[in-house]
């Protein structure tokens, strides 16, 4: 009993296993399905490993998906973005605390709340953003 890959585009879209009628005999292929869409399967009964949904195929050969890994430019402009957006969000978050220190009215837990989201900022300005995994520090409690 043969199971088929169904290629589109230079890619399996669909794996078609072997089907048995009601009296236990398996139905053929083009017995199944239409010459045009016949045409477009590749038997892989004895593929080892046998390719799933979403490899390529070169008209011969078989192979997994490449993960796709960033270039050291996207790693950079992303994390940049994601620090930009952080720091957007501790300048926020600062901002009513900030009032109060600037006002000179701020009780004991403002100044130390400010001195939480400072140092914060200050540790997202020091994350290197050339990192695939970024060690981002942990926001304080908001206010």
């Amino acid at each position: 009993m043969n199971v088929y890959a169904q290629i589109n585009d230079a890619k399996v879209v669909e794996i078609i296993p072997p089907y048995v009628n009601e009296s236990g005999e398996a139905v053929p292929i083009e017995q199944r399905y239409t010459p045009e869409f016949v045409q477009t399967l590749v038997d892989i009964t004895d593929v080892n490993p046998r390719p799933l949904e979403g490899w390529t195929y070169d008209g011969s050969v078989f192979a997994a998906p490449v993960p796709y890994v960033p270039t050291a430019a996207e790693i950079i402009e992303r994390n940049t973005q994601q620090r930009a957006s952080l720091m957007n969000g501790a300048a926020q978050s600062m901002s009513p605390v900030m009032v109060s220190l600037q006002l000179g009215n701020a009780t004991e837990e403002e100044v130390a709340i400010a001195k939480d989201w400072q140092g914060y900022y200050r540790a997202l300005k020091e994350v290197d953003v050339s990192l695939a995994e970024p060690d981002w520090p942990e926001a304080p409690p908001h206010i």
